[in-house]
């Protein structure tokens, strides 16, 4: 194994942001029957990136278990992994010239578990709520705590929505003292001996912040609006263990080295009407983005959405996001200050801190189905759902290379599957 879950973390993320958006979509769809005493989820979510020297292949199956056992309590439990295979470049070598560096792909295999349970309680028009998160990886540990609160008024037209999660994490990394300079350390050759008492091997703490307000508005019945605000975070050690760097111009390699905090910002608004004349609800969306490593980053979003018959529709997007270079990113760190040194005090072989944009199509099939009035699907189920979706995306990067060659590894396949009974 050479970058394990982190390589899927880093390339997959805004892939299965895009994923979310279907989510986002059919929490607008309406209410759930107050009849309904268990909802049960079944998905699964592929990531792949068919590139010949770096490739990778995400699969996340998830099931999510909701009871209602009562009109004023909802209790869940939810189990998804993260079963990642590919091969990624351990070392990020610049424009080097005559430096001879090996950064040939390396194969890897992990597997990553998540449990969690939360419950929900709810009176009238407001709604309290707290979820918690332990997951499992060979060289990743993670456990966190969200809660939430939420209220409707005017006629249930205005909802506020307020939430704060807290996350303890632990990184396994090769053994270092935080006293040594940063240039000596050495990335991780494997998970090997993480989290047991190896001498080579030490486990670090992330800590994790993170706070979120949404107001959504029905103005119309066809017109609706959704407002976020988000802020992050981030503290410890928040690079990749694996990735080595090269740092001079000799071909010294080093572990990727960045600030131990990060703080987030971002905003988005999202427009959806539905236009009667041609019975198509269409979706706007904006998002902006800043932090303290001074990346930038915007998105754009258009979607439609339409019923083919009665009880299935068909969804259709496209998504625009670029950002800016953090500040401290170069493509090649071996022209450094001093001389022959590193430049700057940090450094990072991540191509999700370097300029880019990326491009998103794609589609989804949904299909709902409802019980008549006192009736039962199947004699068991009061409601039952299925989707399917494809994106495709294109991702530019302007200044990222490995030794001089541009990555091949920037087209992804995205493909959803979903089932769902009420109860």
């Amino acid at each position: 194994m050479s970058l394990s879950l982190f390589s899927h973390r880093v390339i997959a993320k805004p892939a299965l942001h895009a994923l979310a958006l279907v989510a986002v979509v059919c929490s607008w769809s309406g209410r759930r029957a107050a009849a309904q005493v268990l909802d049960a989820d079944v998905r699964a979510n592929a990531f792949y990136e068919p590139s010949k020297s770096s490739h990778l292949f995400v699969f996340n199956p998830t099931l999510a278990v909701a009871a209602i056992p009562s009109d004023w309590l909802k209790v869940n439990a939810s189990y998804e992994a993260d079963i990642v295979t590919g091969a990624s470049e351990p070392v990020k070598a610049g424009r080097l010239g005559g430096v001879d560096v090996v950064s040939a792909a390396t194969s890897f295999h992990d597997t990553r578990h998540q449990a969690s349970g939360g419950f929900a309680l709810t009176r009238e028009s407001t709604e309290l709520a707290a979820t918690y998160a332990y997951g499992t990886e060979s060289d990743y540990r993670s456990q966190s705590i969200t809660v939430s609160a939420a209220t409707s008024f005017l006629q249930r037209n205005t909802e506020l929505r307020l939430s704060y999660g807290r996350g303890w994490d632990h990184v396994c990394t090769s053994h270092f003292r935080e006293a040594d300079d940063p240039s000596v350390r050495a990335p991780l050759d494997s998970s090997k001996g993480c989290f047991t008492n190896a001498a080579d091997r030490d486990s670090r703490q992330v800590d994790l912040d993170s706070f979120q307000a949404g107001w959504t508005q029905t103005w119309t019945p066809v017109f609706t609006t959704q407002l976020n605000a988000t802020a992050g975070l981030q503290h410890g050690f928040l690079g990749n263990p694996y990735r080595g760097v090269v740092i001079a111009s000799a071909g010294d390699i080093a572990l990727e080295n960045h600030p131990e905090n990060r703080a987030r910002l971002a905003a988005a608004l999202r427009l959806r009407y539905y236009a009667r004349p041609l019975s198509t609800a269409f979706g706007v969306g904006a998002h902006v983005y800043r932090d303290t490593w001074d990346v930038v980053g915007t998105t754009f979003t258009l979607d439609a959405e339409r019923y083919l018959s009665s009880g299935l529709r068909v969804q259709a997007r496209f998504r625009y996001y670029a950002q800016t270079a953090a500040l401290f990113y170069s493509d090649d760190y071996t022209g450094g200050e001093p001389k022959d040194g590193p430049r700057g005090q940090y450094w990072t072989g991540d191509r999700e801190l370097s300029a880019l944009h990326s491009f998103l199509l794609g589609g989804h099939l949904v299909y709902k189905k409802r019980a008549d009035q006192g009736g039962r699907l199947l004699g068991v189920m009061l409601g039952f759902g299925a989707s399917a979706g494809l994106d495709l995306m294109k991702t530019s990067l302007s200044d990222f290379t490995w030794g001089g060659t541009q990555p091949n590894d920037t087209f992804a396949i995205l493909g959803s599957l979903g089932v769902n009974g009420e109860f």
